[in-house]
């Protein structure tokens, strides 16, 4: 549940943003002018060593897209007619062609539909970089504040763009997590280690959980997640409880939406199936550390758990 260490964290975000970097300096060179934002599990100190990448969002600067644009002030036309679609595709299409060049010894994988994977030669960490562009929404249009405007990244499978709102989600996360004195984050740290450290067979199928539907669980826990610092053990508990009532029942499960409420977690049979995975590995867990606690006693009893004073 611990998080990866400071220095461990400096060289995720030092990487990204060197890559980052060095990207908007080619694009520049084609005539394309973009910025760079970090988002995921990185950016919420949700990430676990040795399993999470480095997500980059690299956002066209040339034209934004506007909610309502009729009613928005301060709105100016763009000066490039194409539709959003085709400026974000070109942004794509170029990424793919600078990285490729600019790292020849770097397996830089462009068959992702919202992202270019590169991991290995000269890189630290796994890197994602996702082609984007802004959508200033009414909310933002009306506060200015970051955690209201929202960003569209491009699906290049489907040919389309798809809004997503990382600040956002970034602001609920870690206003909750405040709230309950780190323990949401603790919480999810603990769910994905138990995904990594699963046998490969159970791991594919588990992963149908993404790290983002993951966050959304532990976020739903809410006041479960209220817990002294010296019974952090606790939250072992009540996470397999949590995640054993939602196996059980569907009309819970339809509950779960992601932290931004732009969408349900349990949207499909595989994810159903994930859950029951992760359940039962963390039901293994809680009575493995009952047997530590009381090892004479045969029956489980979550008591032994959450009332485990740790100092």
């Amino acid at each position: 549940m611990a998080p990866v260490s400071d220095e461990s964290t400096k060289i995720s975000i030092r990487e990204g943003e060197r890559v980052a970097t060095t990207l908007i300096s080619l694009l520049k060179t084609s005539g394309i002018y973009a910025s760079m934002e970090i988002q995921g599990s990185v950016a919420l100190d949700i990430h676990i060593e040795g399993h999470s990448d480095v997500d980059m969002l690299i956002l066209n600067e040339d034209t934004i897209l506007v909610q309502n644009a009729a009613r928005c002030p301060t709105f100016i036309p763009a000066l490039d007619k194409r539709p959003m679609v085709e400026i974000i595709k070109d942004l794509r299409i170029k990424s793919e062609q600078k990285l490729t060049s600019r790292y020849p010894e770097v397996d830089v994988n462009c068959a992702g539909s919202k992202s270019i994977a590169m991991e290995g030669g000269s890189l630290q960490r796994k890197i994602d970089i996702v082609p984007s562009c802004w959508y200033n929404t009414d909310d933002y249009q009306k506060s200015g504040l970051k955690h209201d405007r929202a960003v569209q990244v491009y699906d290049k499978k489907e040919h389309k763009l798809i809004s997503n709102q990382p600040f956002l989600h970034l602001k609920k996360v870690s206003d909750r997590d405040a709230k309950y004195s780190g323990n949401l984050r603790r919480v999810i740290r603990l769910m994905k280690n138990i995904v990594a450290d699963m046998p490969d067979d159970k791991k594919r199928k588990a992963k149908k959980l993404s790290s983002y539907d993951l966050t959304a669980i532990g976020y739903h826990m809410d006041s479960d997640l209220n817990a002294p610092y010296y019974q952090t053990l606790s939250l072992v508990e009540k996470t397999r409880s949590n995640l054993s009532l939602l196996a059980y029942s569907e009309v819970l499960r339809a509950f779960v939406d992601v932290p931004d409420g732009s969408r349900k977690v349990f949207d499909n049979d595989e994810k159903v199936e994930a859950l029951n995975i992760l359940s039962h590995e963390v039901d293994s867990l809680a009575k493995a550390i009952h047997r530590d606690i009381r090892p004479l006693e045969f029956n489980y009893d979550s008591k032994a758990i959450t009332e485990k004073y740790l100092f």
